[in-house]
């Protein structure tokens, strides 16, 4: 009894698994849903078996059916027939209508295997019914193709090689030209140090001796190029004083009294000699010690009379009156130019 079930239960499975397979099948094969032929000529049946999936932009829509060959039109070999079994409609029940500038494709993987791609490659009008026939074009393998690209990589690796091979050529000449050039310099230098040095060290030996000299000078003078500046500038404070006040005096001078007179012209000639003293003395300090030449413009009636500067000017400013009858004038140094007088002066009256 208990070997009758068991036999029993053997044969249900194996009934079930066989239900399974046919039921599979079934299914894969698209048993019972509508289809219809389209028929691809082509004169090379390569990659090509029957089941060879078929794409039509990535989805799939048939199976390869039958692989028929026939005598060319043209004598000379053969032509294939290829059966393509296309669904009716699309998985949404939209019905599969293929345009008339349809073409098939093959395509081959790098591993091998090939599918049938269906491309739309001209705007016809309209769409092809049941067992229309349509053309097949072959693109390259994948293989021939990665061959190619790499006989064009070795072709442009052998050009850049070749450029590289002239680039460091070129860097090779120019570093050998830079030695040269370095070499050369080092020995310029080399060749010109000793008179450089010696050149330097005159230049040195000078400098000391003109320190020595301008110490010299200021110890012999007893004053200091500031001394001489701060004298200047209030020199020159003073001499606009004295502008203001000879301006004054000559407003004052309009009653053309003969005494007023003299003293705005003895005012005014003071002035001028003063001011040309300090500016001499402030262009050459040494002037201090030789002495101002006052020139004849500034002269009174033509007279010098050889005197310091220092002497000159305390002199006129303690006498004013006093210089209707003498000048203070000093010995000129070689090579001083007068300075032209701001204004001719006016002749005293008796």
């Amino acid at each position: 009894m208990n070997v009758q079930r068991t036999d029993f239960y053997v044969g249900l499975f194996l009934v079930g698994t066989i239900a399974a397979v046919v039921a599979a099948v079934i299914a894969t094969s698209g048993w019972g849903e509508d289809r219809y032929d389209i028929y691809v000529r082509t004169d090379n049946a390569q990659d090509i078996a029957v089941d060879t999936k078929i794409y039509l932009q990535g989805l799939e829509v048939g199976r390869v059916t039958h692989v028929t060959p026939r005598p060319a039109p043209s004598g000379h070999g053969l032509e294939f027939i290829i059966q393509a079994s296309l669904v009716a409609k699309y998985p949404d029940g939209t019905l599969l209508r293929l345009p008339r500038g349809t073409e098939a494709e093959v395509i081959t993987g790098l591993l091998g295997g090939s599918t049938l791609n269906f491309a739309v490659r001209d705007t016809l009008r309209g769409t092809l019914a049941p067992d229309d026939t349509i053309d097949m074009r072959r693109s390259a393998p994948a293989m021939e193709a990665f061959g190619a690209l790499a006989r064009d990589l070795k072709g442009t690796i052998e050009a850049a090689l070749v450029a590289a091979t002239g680039t460091l050529d070129a860097v090779k000449h120019l570093a050998d030209s830079l030695t040269v050039a370095t070499g050369t310099s080092r020995r310029f230098i080399a060749g010109i140090q000793p008179a450089t040095e010696k050149a330097m060290a005159g230049v040195a030996v000078n400098l000391d001796r003109l320190r020595l000299v301008l110490d010299s000078a200021n110890a012999r003078t007893g004053l200091s190029f500031t001394e001489v500046n701060a004298t200047i500038a209030q020199s020159r404070a003073l001499l606009v004083s004295m502008d203001s006040l000879t301006r004054s005096v000559t407003a004052m001078g309009g009653e053309n009294r003969p005494e007023v007179r003299a003293i705005m012209v003895n005012m005014r000639q003071l002035s001028e000699q003063l001011q040309y003293v300090l500016e001499q003395v402030g262009r050459r300090p040494m002037r201090l010690i030789t002495g101002v030449r006052l020139p004849d413009s500034l002269s009174v009636e033509g007279r010098d009379t050889t005197r310091g500067a220092g002497a000159g000017a305390a002199a006129s400013s303690a006498r004013p009156g006093a210089s209707s009858d003498t000048t203070r004038a000093a010995r000129a140094a070689p090579g001083d130019t007068a300075r032209p007088p701001r204004r001719t002066p006016v002749e005293r009256s008796p």
